[in-house]
């Protein structure tokens, strides 16, 4: 557990400790830009339903006899109704409907790019937590030492330019804190965009040390196919295709004409004081057949089944790079922890403090172990984070989750 000592803002604003789990299930629920994206969904349907919807019936009232008034004044109603021969509000509606599959992935691409986002929040908050207590126990020794040295120094048993190099290590450790805690700001606001919270609160990731699948033990060839049958980008340039062959279908039925059915009723305008009468009528496709869009509609179809093509051999590279990326961290990390010195780097620290203190070692050994210190500690957790990262990225690319 780490202690919030090392949060400034702490004080002024509310802490909040979450696992990434939880970080994650707030995500789900509150994130602004998913529950905007969720209503394209709903206009997707109302797209779908407005297409098999039937054309409005046309009214007119015409001939209208200005001069005459009373039961003599001549006029004329007429009623028509447009009827699709080639059922094109039923293809109108396959091509709705594919857009709101595209729709859908569309979320699904979104959600996939946030939920990678904030575990990569994640695991760099983690880092910098980390990292800040590595600073922050190298502080409390070195001003641990510059305690006891400055009281050898006002006995006159040191020399002041050793005291001074003691007091400029210090100040440079507190301005990699400060420049870390500023990394630790960014990332406090970016998660809070993500997860829709105060802007006051502090988060703070409680790490669960959960333990990554051996690379070993995972197919790069089986990720490619669960990638193919799972990534939303890639269902959604697929279903792309399929809207374009709905699409096809429907500028081909644009081509039959559609039938006009009508009733009319005529009041002292010919031989009858009262007509009434029916008819139909027929656009009659002599100069327009629509080729224009059946031709532009082909075209996209197969520039669609190109870009398929591409995207999944894109895909294919981008699981392996994303694998062999998480094999060598993983097998550097797991040799690197079986350094029997990481071990006992911590308790050293200690004792070179004490050493130093005691004359037994000097200056310039106790300031190389310092930065060896640091420099060991930051490759570690830099490794740890990496790992993590790749983690994520493999589970990224392949569109879903590996256990």
């Amino acid at each position: 557990m780490l202690a919030c000592c090392f949060l400034p803002f702490a004080a002024a604003a509310q802490e909040h400790r979450f696992t990434p789990v939880q970080l994650e299930a707030i995500f789900l629920k509150q994130n602004l830009e998913l529950i905007a994206e969720q209503m394209n969904i709903s206009i997707a349907d109302a797209a779908i339903a407005e297409a098999k919807v039937w054309d409005n019936p046309q009214f007119f009232i015409n001939d209208i006899n200005v001069w005459r008034t009373g039961y003599e004044k001549q006029f004329s109603l007429e009623l028509t109704q447009m009827v699709s021969l080639s059922a094109r509000r039923a293809k109108l509606a396959n091509v709705e409907k594919v857009g709101k599959e595209i729709m859908v992935k569309a979320f699904e691409e979104l959600l996939r790019g946030l939920k990678m986002e904030l575990r990569s929040s994640v695991a760099e908050l983690v880092y910098l937590q980390s990292l800040i207590q590595v600073y922050e126990a190298q502080k409390s020794f070195l001003e641990s030492v510059i305690t006891a040295y400055n009281t050898q120094y006002e006995r006159g048993n040191i020399s002041r330019s050793e005291l001074l190099r003691l007091q400029a290590a210090l100040f440079e450790m507190e301005g990699e804190i400060n420049d870390t805690q500023i990394d630790f700001n960014a990332l406090q606001k970016t998660l809070k965009n993500l997860l829709a919270i105060e802007p006051a609160a502090v988060i703070v990731v409680m790490d669960e040390h959960y333990g990554f699948p051996s690379p070993f033990a995972i197919n790069p060839l089986d990720l490619i196919q669960a990638a193919i049958a799972s990534r939303p980008d890639l269902q959604a340039v697929k279903l792309q295709s399929e809207y374009h062959r709905n699409e096809v279908i429907y500028q081909k039925s644009l081509t039959m004409p559609d039938l006009h059915l009508g009733v009319n009723y005529d009041r002292h305008g010919g031989v009858w004081n009262h007509f009434l009468g029916v008819g139909m009528g027929l656009q009659v496709p002599l100069f327009n057949r629509n080729r224009g869009g059946i031709k532009t509609a082909q075209i996209q179809l197969r520039q669609n089944e190109v870009l398929v093509e591409q995207g999944q051999k894109a895909l294919q590279n981008e699981v392996i790079e994303s694998y062999q990326n998480y094999l060598n961290t993983y097998t550097f990390l797991e040799r690197s922890l079986k350094n029997p010195a990481l071990s006992q780097l911590d308790d050293m620290l200690e004792v070179y403090a004490r050493n130093l203190i005691d004359r037994n070692i000097s200056m310039v050994e106790y300031m190389d172990f310092m930065d060896s210190y640091r420099s060991t500690k930051e490759m570690l957790l830099k490794s740890q984070k990496e790992l993590r990262l790749y983690f994520e990225q493999l589970r990224f690319v392949v569109g879903n989750d590996i256990d």
